[in-house]
């Protein structure tokens, strides 16, 4: 059970600041086994019911499972329906629902199940009485990775393909990033403002944004999200990252294989399709002082397969990115998936 609008005292620069947010954010169980099962409550603050018709019959919340809830290091988020289909699942999905409760059945909601919640404000890394005052890393710190990341692959139209391939390096990369002009010329030929240009049956602006799962997760077909009723998600594919501060060791070193990379992955996806529909959950965004071989004090690079992303095409550095290409026959956008935000509570 949710409250919305639930008022979240912070502080920042010694000023009292009140923002408006949800309660619990984000909320885990821990299993007899150990493991942990974790759900972001889609927002649906607006008077959103499964009654009244504006929550979809098809809503996708995310989901994320790790190993150990007491460690919470790795996770591994159910981010399509995919997922659930595929030889690894250990979940199954048969629905949600979105009903309306009052303040007193919330409160008492608090009092006997909000306890045994298993992520804490500790656990995230947050400071729960001045979320701006961030924590500073030492050595052996761990917090749950709650950055979860997935790359989507759509197929291009034959008039995008037309469009964009006199733009691919001439070297010809497998992957590879576009030029300004490169990027111009797919929104202009997919038609990204009309939307009647059709990807996979979908218009391309309800690809974006790319950063999702605060109303759920997108599914192959309109309706797996609270409010972007209509957005689409692609085929995805999880990916890790090299810079993840939980690979630290209790010295702050990140382990010998990673070390060893001339650059080391800001993303790097896995293509397979056992994981078709998960996204890796393995990065932590609210910590300071972290040593400077995870932090952006030298080039990353962004891998599928363990093949780079040629940057040929591009005139300034880019590690983090919102689309790239696969030749001329496939455009693939990146996915953020975050479990908490500092604007709400537990």
């Amino acid at each position: 059970m949710v409250g919305c609008n639930v008022r979240v005292t912070t502080y920042k620069d010694n000023d009292r600041t009140v923002e408006v947010g949800v309660a619990p954010m984000v909320y885990g169980l821990k299993m007899k086994d150990g493991r942990g099962v974790v759900i972001r409550p889609p927002v649906a603050c607006q008077g959103e019911t499964t009654e009244n018709g504006k929550v979809p019959a098809a809503l996708l919340p995310l989901l994320v499972t790790y190993e150990n809830a007491d460690q919470p290091w790795f996770g591994l988020a159910y981010a399509s329906e995919d997922a659930y289909e595929s030889p690894i699942s250990e979940l199954k999905f048969f629905g949600a629902t979105i009903s309306r409760a009052t303040r007193e059945e919330w409160q008492e909601w608090r009092k006997i199940e909000a306890p045994k919640n298993f992520v804490t404000y500790e656990l995230l890394g947050i400071n729960a009485k001045n979320v701006w005052d961030k924590p500073n890393w030492k050595p052996g710190y761990r917090a749950m990775s709650s950055m979860c990341t997935g790359f989507s692959w759509v197929r291009l139209p034959d008039s995008v393909r037309d469009a964009i391939r006199p733009y691919w390096p001439a070297s010809a990369p497998r992957f590879w990033y576009g030029s300004e002009e490169a990027r111009r010329t797919f929104y202009s030929a997919g038609d990204y403002q009309l939307g009647k240009v059709s990807f996979e049956g979908t218009p391309l602006r309800e690809y974006f944004p790319t950063t999702e799962a605060i109303y759920g997760v997108p599914r192959h077909k309109p309706g797996g999200l609270v409010v972007y009723t209509r957005h689409v998600g692609g085929d995805l594919y999880p990916a890790k990252s090299d810079i993840s501060l939980d690979r630290l060791n209790d010295e702050g070193e990140l382990p010998a294989e990673i070390r060893a990379k001339s650059r080391k992955s800001w993303a790097e996806a896995t293509v397979d399709s056992k994981l078709k529909g998960f996204a890796y959950c393995d990065r932590v965004n609210n910590v300071d002082g972290e040593p400077s071989s995870i932090g952006f004090s030298q080039l990353l690079a962004t891998r599928i397969n363990g093949e780079p992303i040629s940057e040929e095409a591009l005139t300034w550095h880019q590690y983090q990115f919102d689309y790239a290409f696969e030749r001329d026959e496939y455009v693939f956008f990146y996915k953020l998936y975050p479990l908490v935000s500092l604007f709400s509570g537990l």
